[in-house]
C-alpha cells in the first residue's frame, strides 16, 4: 500500500504508516466522543434524550465493543490497583485499545500491524515503565524507592537493602523487555501463520485451475477465500488476548508503582 506514495521511508517501514493508520482512527474516534457527548447531555438535560439511549444495543456493534472495553478495563484496575484507580482508567483504555487497534491492522490488506515491529512494541514497554514509576514517585514521593528495598528496616535495610535494591532494579529493568518482546513475538507469530496458510491455499487454487480449468479456478478460488477463514478467527483472537494481557500487566505495574498504606 505505502508503495503507492512513492516514499522511500514508509516503503522500508510500513510499520510508521500502520502506527500513523491507528493514531488518526483513535484521534478521530475521540474527536467525534468529544463532540458527541455535550450534546447528547445537553439534549438529556433538556429532556430530549432519554436514559434508554445509554443502554446497550442487544446487537454486537462498534459502541458494544468499546463498551465491553471499557467495562472490562474498569473491572481489571478497581480490582488490581484499588480505590485510586479511576485515574487510570483513560490511560488504561488507550493503551488496550491502541495495543489491539495495531494488532488488527496487520490484518487489513494493504496495511502492516506497527506491533508486528520490534521497535514499536519496545517503545511501548518503555512508555509504559516510564509512566509507572513517574506515577509511583507522584503517589508515594520518594517513598517509592522503598519497593526497590523491599520495604525492609533498621538493621535488615543496612544488611539486605543494598541487595535488594539490585535485584528489583534488574527486575524492573527487565519489564519493558518483556513487554515488547512478548507482544511483537505473538503477533509476529500469527501474521508469519497466516500468511503461510494464505500461500498454501493460494498455490493449491492456482494447481487447481491449471488442472481442472474453469472448475478448478471456481474451486480453487472458493479455496483461497475460505481456507484461512480459522487462521483469521485465530488471529482475532490472538489480538484480543495480547492487547488484553498488554493492558494487564501495565495494570499490575500501576497497582505495585501507586500503593500505599496498603503494604
Amino acid at each position: 500500500m505505502w508503495s503507492y506514495l512513492h516514499n522511500e521511508f514508509l516503503d522500508h517501514n510500513p510499520h510508521v504508516g500502520g502506527a500513523a493508520v491507528a493514531g488518526v482512527a483513535l484521534l478521530a474516534a475521540g474527536a467525534a466522543y468529544g463532540v458527541m457527548i455535550p450534546k447528547v447531555k445537553a439534549a438529556r438535560a433538556k429532556g430530549g434524550v432519554s436514559d434508554e439511549v445509554f443502554v446497550p444495543s442487544s446487537r454486537l456493534g462498534l459502541s458494544n465493543i468499546f463498551d465491553l472495553s471499557g467495562s472490562l478495563v474498569q473491572s481489571m484496575a478497581k480490582d488490581i490497583i484499588g480505590r485510586h484507580y479511576v485515574d487510570f482508567i483513560p490511560i488504561l483504555v488507550f493503551i488496550f485499545m491502541w495495543t489491539l487497534l495495531n494488532n488488527v491492522l496487520g490484518m487489513v490488506p494493504g496495511l502492516v500491524s506497527s506491533t508486528d515491529n520490534l521497535n514499536t512494541t519496545m517503545a511501548m514497554g518503555l512508555s509504559v515503565f516510564l509512566y509507572y514509576n513517574l506515577m509511583g514517585f507522584k503517589h508515594n514521593g520518594l517513598r517509592y524507592l522503598e519497593h526497590f528495598t523491599g520495604h525492609l528496616k533498621g538493621v535488615l535495610l543496612l544488611l539486605l537493602g543494598p541487595i535488594m535494591f539490585v535485584i528489583e532494579l534488574v527486575s524492573h529493568s527487565v519489564r519493558p523487555l518483556t513487554l515488547g518482546i512478548r507482544l511483537r513475538s505473538n503477533i509476529y507469530a500469527d501474521h508469519t501463520v497466516y500468511e503461510i496458510v494464505a500461500n498454501l491455499f493460494s498455490a493449491l487454487g492456482a494447481f487447481l485451475s491449471t488442472k481442472l480449468g474453469i472448475i478448478g479456478s471456481i474451486i480453487g478460488g472458493m479455496l483461497s477465500a475460505l481456507g484461512p477463514v480459522p487462521i483469521v478467527i485465530l488471529g482475532l483472537l490472538v489480538s484480543f488476548i495480547q492487547a488484553f494481557v498488554f493492558m494487564l500487566l501495565t495494570t499490575i505495574y500501576i497497582g505495585m508503582a501507586t500503593a500505599h498504606d496498603e503494604h
